[in-house]
């Protein structure tokens, strides 16, 4: 589906009556919703009629916690899958939903929020336009005569490309920043099909989808008059399986070391000289630069050689295509459904995807996402959320402080180091207090690719800024609403929006074992990427540089190696191992992040007087602990979803999330009184520690 129309990373990927959308919630109805969602799930964290009457913790602790769920809940139309992130995504999308319908009350062109929705959802108004908002940039595409002409079309946010720039902190000094060339962050506008394999594997289901693939092609240009779509589609999937071999795996992706080359301009035209640079960096709105970095720097320099070598013509072939199904989610309504037809049937297997009114409030909240994240924070996040999550914070750190002074593997001048670490980590928690609120932006009621188009060169605009201004800090790149957390080792930093505090992560009223179990869990897991085997690259002023000792280093990756074996044996479908080793920063997150967080409840429970020992319905307060963790990751997935998670992704599928983490903690075991015939049973010389 088009670039723009994704959501946030890590989440799933995606008609009720005009009038009624046109009507707010009541004033009431709408108290009543924000405050029964501020409520802790099952009164006070855990639902306890979800637990498995027949699974021992021991067996399943995953199965055990969350047996009812997995049996009774039915995903949502349009994911392949469906858990307790994406249930929050539906949640918080509610709330905005909220915020947005209050806004169109007003007359257009009054309120940005509701001006931006208007367009996107007036389907009518965008089939009568057809392909008159884009012809004339399909036009100029179908006229380009050579290839830096080629090269300035690329250069457009919503163009595919070979290579995609930013702007960020220069990780070998982060006192400055440097515009990066990184074909990651171009991901999704290289090629058309998710992974190289579509391409180069003969066998099925590759090769139906790839013939699917051509026929979306050829029938994308017949649409937009262009004639042999056939003939056009044949090059284009000869160019991108080309592209898609020079690209990067993804244990390559994940490597800090080797995506980190600064350079020279002059460097930069030795070393790729098959691609008019200046051109490209001109065009794409960026101030001349005497230096860079690049990360993916041989597939730069690959996908330049390819780039030199193929005829202008093809290159208009697929500019052409892409340009189309880029902004097909804002064409009429035959691009868009071929659109879904191919990317949500064919390549996911969903047989219906979310009306257009959820899609515009998605489409309203990522292009407009701070605008939207000051009105959510005010209606959906009270003071009193967010002094409860800050509460928790420092016990957090402490538990990490803790964990990284009594490694007896680390010698006194990496521990220096480390713990010098924690003390200038940040943890962002809930929101910023200057969010932007884009008047530079026109925002038109009937021009959705217009205002696309406007906020896109906004954002450019706003990110260049910090190569004139070197002390400028960084905004958060996660709005208030996001459901995601992450960790930036540059800028040593923990980012939680608002939208990923809530139940049953998070929730003031909750049991504060089952806080600490869900969402400082996860926090913990952001933190613990400070130290996994990336993060850890990266010193207490974010820069990356060798400041472990060799002995340090060798034992670290001993006991990291450990847990990468373990989660290469898991096999989620007959035959189909996970990769440890590509997951092992999630996974070794997971693991320290959970650690962590219980010994963060501990120091919580003796500075606060809570007795961990006493229960609630039944359960102590560690028990409360991992049920948190469990419940938190309960998911559904179909096969297709699954593989794919196989296949490409960074995270383990969540039931390895769950299970691979607590048979590594002897806590658990004495929690859950897990013995050695248990399935998940590790005998303690075998599990897995690394802090």
């Amino acid at each position: 589906m088009p670039v723009s129309e994704l959501l946030p990373a890590g989440l799933a990927r995606r008609r009720l009556c005009a009038s009624f959308l046109l009507l707010p919630l009541a004033a009431a109805t709408r108290h009543v919703f924000a405050a029964a969602e501020n409520l802790a799930v099952g009164g006070w964290g855990i639902d306890l009629a979800n637990l498995s009457a027949t699974v021992r913790p021991g067996d399943d602790f995953f199965a055990y916690v969350n047996e009812g769920w997995l049996r009774d809940t039915v995903r949502p139309t349009g994911y392949a899958q469906y858990g307790e992130m994406n249930a929050m995504f539906l949640r918080t999308e509610n709330r905005i939903r909220d915020i947005v319908h209050n806004d169109l009350m007003q007359a257009p062109g009054s309120g940005k929020l509701a001006d931006l929705y208007r367009s996107y959802v007036d389907v009518a108004a965008i089939d009568k336009a057809g392909l008159a908002p884009v012809r004339g940039d399909l036009d100029a595409i179908l006229a380009i005569a050579s290839h830096a002409q080629v090269a300035q079309r690329m250069a457009h946010p919503l163009s595919h490309t070979i290579v995609a720039c930013y702007v960020f902190l220069d990780a070998g000094d982060t006192r400055r920043s440097r515009l990066h060339l990184d074909q990651q962050a171009a991901s999704g506008r290289i090629v058309g099909l998710p992974h190289k394999r579509y391409y180069d594997t003969a066998g099925e289901p590759y090769a139906s989808q790839r013939a699917a693939y051509a026929g979306y092609i050829a029938q994308t240009l017949a649409r937009a008059g262009i004639a042999d779509g056939a003939a056009h589609a044949a090059t284009i999937v000869a160019l991108e399986t080309k592209l898609a071999g020079a690209q990067w795996n993804a244990q390559q992706l994940r490597d800090r070391q080797l995506n980190y080359r600064p350079m020279s301009f002059g460097e930069l035209l030795k070393y790729a000289p098959g691609f008019p640079w200046k051109v490209f960096i001109e065009a794409s709105g960026y101030p001349a630069v005497d230096a860079l970095v690049l990360n993916t720097d041989t597939a730069i320099r690959d996908c330049a050689a390819i780039f030199a070598a193929t005829p202008v013509a093809t290159w208009r072939s697929y500019l052409a295509f892409h340009w189309l199904h880029n902004h097909a989610h804002l064409l009429p309504t035959v691009f868009q459904d071929a659109s879904f037809g191919f990317y949500g049937t064919t390549l996911n297997g969903q047989k219906s995807r979310r009306s257009r009114e959820d899609r515009g409030i998605q489409f309203v909240s990522q292009n407009l996402p701070e605008l939207v994240g000051a009105r959510y924070v005010a209606q959906f996040f009270s003071p009193a959320d967010r002094a409860a999550v800050d509460a928790m914070a420092p016990f957090l750190k402490q538990a990490l402080r803790n964990r990284i002074a009594g490694a007896d593997w680390l010698d006194a001048a990496t521990r220096t180091t480390a713990l010098a670490k924690i003390d200038a980590m940040r943890l962002r928690l809930g929101y910023p207090d200057d969010l932007r609120d884009y008047a530079e932006v026109e925002i038109r009621p009937a021009d959705p690719i217009g205002n696309l188009h406007r906020l896109k060169a906004a954002q450019i605009k706003q990110d260049a800024q910090y190569l004139a201004h070197p002390g400028r800090p960084y905004r958060w790149h996660l709005p208030p609403q996001s459901v995601d957390g992450s960790f930036s080792p540059q800028l040593n930093a923990v980012t939680f929006p608002a939208g990923l505090l809530q139940a049953p992560a998070f929730s003031a009223s909750a049991d504060s074992a089952v806080n600490f179990g869900a969402i400082g869990s996860v926090l913990g897991h952001e933190m613990a990427h400070a130290f996994d085997d990336q993060g850890s690259r990266f010193d207490d002023k974010g820069n990356l540089r060798d400041w472990w000792s060799p002995a340090a280093r060798a034992a670290f990756d001993a006991r990291a190696d450990v847990l990468a074996t373990q989660y290469s044996a898991f096999a989620p479908l007959p035959g189909a191992h996970l990769d440890g080793r590509r997951s092992l920063g999630e996974n070794l997150s997971d693991l320290v992040g959970v650690s962590v967080a219980l010994d963060a409840y501990r120091l919580y429970a003796a500075a606060k007087g809570v007795d961990t020992k006493a229960g609630r319905d039944g359960f102590s307060g560690e028990q409360r602990f991992f049920l948190g963790w469990a419940q938190l990751w309960r998911t559904q997935a179909t096969e297709s979803a699954l593989r794919g998670e196989i296949d490409t992704a960074y995270h383990s599928p969540a039931k390895y999330r769950v299970n691979g983490v607590v048979r590594n903690l002897q806590a658990w075991y004495d929690a859950f009184g897990v013995d050695s015939q248990a399935t998940l049973f590790l005998d303690a010389s075998k599990r897995a520690s690394v802090w």
